[in-house]
């Protein structure tokens, strides 16, 4: 092996990159195979555009805070707006995590003597992969400039540009890899070479032309990556799926509503099920089920409907079912809450063929964005219902009551032989029935104002929809 520095190489041969780039003595260096050199030809220099893109990298963090766990959150950060505006990985703020729960939210400046500067979560892209969060004061960060853009090529040679975590003084690094394949799923997602690129939410570069070519991800959901050197990506999102994270940067608080059809239990179609339909074409996708009252079921689509098209033209062309699946959901996600649809479709054993319109409806709230309130007494935050609460539990929708968010360790609500859990959903509290959360907090204060209270009886309604008792002693 032969340790040479990026700024003098360039691949022009696939895989003739087997390591990533670490940073060493203020160098990044390239571990290459025997003979490589034999290829090498003037490219971009690795160390400069990683130095350069470094300028604007930050830290974001925060504290993740409730009444059982307390930690440290952390990821890196793209300086998009000389607002102070950092676009970030949508799962380094989770969507299921409590407003409540985020603590000290700041923006560490790498470059200025690691200084914070408090901050705010101003919104979530539509499809969840990115938030922007704002500094509450101006920031000393240069904003990233997008250079020249391109799409990836299978065996091209990139790079990805990072800051390495706090035990290495965030200092800039690069990784040096090779694409091995593109995917289409849900997003046009590239996998590179393993342990390649650096940290999630890092611009990735093409080694020979300096274009940028995407922005890295942790996982293909684009999960969160936990904070670390050694915990680098392997895949990333094509320029062309990330660019109006570039383009359409905002400047105050904002909530985007995701389109739902409002059907569950989606499936692709094997093979010999599109022959037995007579289906030429190479995907589709059956409905499971049909929401009642929302979007899918007032435009009459139907349990084991098979749709084939939306707007006209084909939504996938894999024959992966599972891929089809996917391809369907990115189809709809390409629209707005309100926008209507033509959904081309078969049924009764593919005798029926029909356009059926639908009217997209917003994908109902989740847990996360409801308020969660600690009762101290007992040991438990609590949350308003959302739709799957009742929808998970096979209940009507205008079902009363609230769920238990969290348990306390060690507290009341935790112990003897009927305690409470997480996601039960409470309807009546000492035989007086709850209405939601502002009424349940009332009755709760009542109850707690009590001197002589010895027990608390809760009827509730478990996960699988049976109902239960649960005792809460509160004499010791």
């Amino acid at each position: 092996m032969r340790l040479v520095k990026s700024s003098l190489l360039a691949m022009a041969v696939v895989g003739a990159i087997s390591t990533v780039g670490i940073a060493v003595a203020g160098q990044v260096t390239l571990t290459l195979q025997p003979g490589a050199l034999a290829n090498v030809v003037p490219a971009v220099d690795v160390d400069a555009q990683a130095r350069e893109t470094a300028k604007s990298l930050v830290l974001v963090e925060y504290t993740l805070r409730n009444e059982n766990i307390s930690r440290e959150e952390s990821g890196q950060g793209i300086v998009v707006s000389k607002d102070g505006v950092v676009l970030i990985s949508g799962g380094l703020i989770p969507e299921a995590l409590p407003k409540e729960y985020v603590k000290d939210l700041k923006i560490r400046l790498p470059g200025k003597n690691f200084t914070t500067v408090p901050a705010k979560l101003l919104g979530r892209t539509q499809n969840r992969l990115f938030a922007f969060v704002k500094a509450e004061k101006p920031i000393e960060a240069e904003v990233f400039k997008v250079p020249a853009t391109g799409a990836p090529a299978l065996g091209e040679t990139v790079f990805s540009a990072g800051i390495l975590g706090k035990g290495s003084g965030y200092s800039p690094y690069a990784g040096v890899t090779t694409n091995k394949a593109v995917l289409e799923l849900t997003y046009t997602v590239v996998v590179t070479q393993t342990g390649g690129l650096t940290r999630a939410n890092s611009p990735v570069f093409d080694r020979q032309t300096g274009n940028l070519v995407g922005i890295t991800l942790s996982g293909f959901g684009g999960a969160r990556q936990v904070e670390g050197e050694d915990e680098q990506g392997t895949t990333y999102l094509p320029y062309d799926e990330v660019k109006d994270v570039f383009q359409d940067v905002p400047t105050q608080p904002f909530e985007t509503r995701r389109p739902w059809a409002a059907v569950d239990g989606m499936t692709g179609l094997e093979e010999e099920v599109r022959e037995l339909f007579h289906i030429t074409q190479p995907a589709a996708v059956a409905v499971g089920s049909v929401i009642p009252n929302e979007a899918a079921d007032k435009a009459g689509l139907k349990p084991k409907d098979i749709i084939l098209t939306v707007d006209g033209k084909p939504f996938s062309n894999s024959p992966v079912p599972n891929l089809a699946v996917m391809h369907f959901s990115r189809a709809l996600e390409k629209h707005k809450p309100g926008d209507e649809i033509v959904l081309g479709i078969v049924r009764d054993r593919g005798e029926t063929k029909l356009d059926v319109k639908l009217k997209l409806g917003t994908v109902p709230k989740g847990p996360g964005e409801m308020q969660h309130v600690f009762s101290p007494r007992i040991g438990i935050a609590t949350r308003d219902l959302v739709f799957g609460d009742a929808y998970a539990r096979k209940l009507p929708q205008d079902t009363k009551g609230v769920v238990v968010a969290l348990v306390k360790n060690g507290a009341p609500a935790s112990l003897g032989q009927t305690p409470l859990h997480a996601n039960h959903l409470i309807i009546k509290v000492d035989d007086q029935p709850v209405e939601d959360q502002k009424q349940f907090l009332e009755l709760m204060k009542k109850e707690e104002e009590k001197a002589d209270l010895k027990e608390m009886v809760f009827v509730v309604i478990n996960p699988d929809g049976q109902t239960g008792v649960c005792r809460i002693d509160l004499s010791k």
